[in-house]
């Protein structure tokens, strides 16, 4: 503190001088400046986060709407298998629909792919899951399944469209 002291001490009459003329229109000149900047500043990051959040609900409300919320009615429901497999039973005939103009063999082939998805998806694999896993864990993961082999038949139906739209 000593070096301090000293230094205000040998400075003081610095300080008890009056500042030049206009010092203070100046100094408040430059303030009124920085506040306007600061102000536009401001207004710019409040209209880019408006942007970028209505861009980011936009998004997420499109997500939303393409969530499936029958699929999510199959989890609540008691039998959630029988929900899932009716599913697949509506996709797997609209896939059915769309394979009438492929060649036999081909329409043979894509539907007995979509049996065998079905078969899986109904073979029991609830049965596979230990007994220890907290029920609550044991419907995830039935529904994560279950969901995984529904959006398999809606992969191939979505295919299926594709090349009947270019056809």
């Amino acid at each position: 503190m000593n070096r301090l002291e000293q230094y205000i001490r040998d400075r003081k009459n610095l300080f008890e001088e009056e500042p030049a003329a206009g010092h203070f229109e100046r100094l408040q000149q430059k303030m009124n400046r920085q506040s306007r900047r600061v102000a536009v500043l401001r207004w710019s990051i409040s209209i880019a986060a408006s942007v970028a959040i209505v861009f980011f609900v936009g998004i997420l409300w499109r997500h939303a709407g393409k969530q499936d919320n029958r699929i999510v009615m199959c989890e609540n429901t008691i039998d959630m298998k029988d929900c899932y497999l009716n599913k697949m039973n509506v996709v797997a005939g609209r896939i059915e629909v769309l394979t009438k103009d492929l060649d036999p063999w081909d329409r043979q082939q894509v539907m007995s792919d979509v049996q065998n998805i079905i078969d899986i998806a109904g073979s029991g694999f609830e049965h596979e899951i230990p007994e220890e896993l907290p029920v609550k864990e044991t419907k995830l993961i039935l529904a994560a399944y279950y969901r995984q082999n529904l959006k398999s038949l809606e992969t191939i139906e979505e295919d299926l469209k594709i090349m009947n739209y270019e056809l």
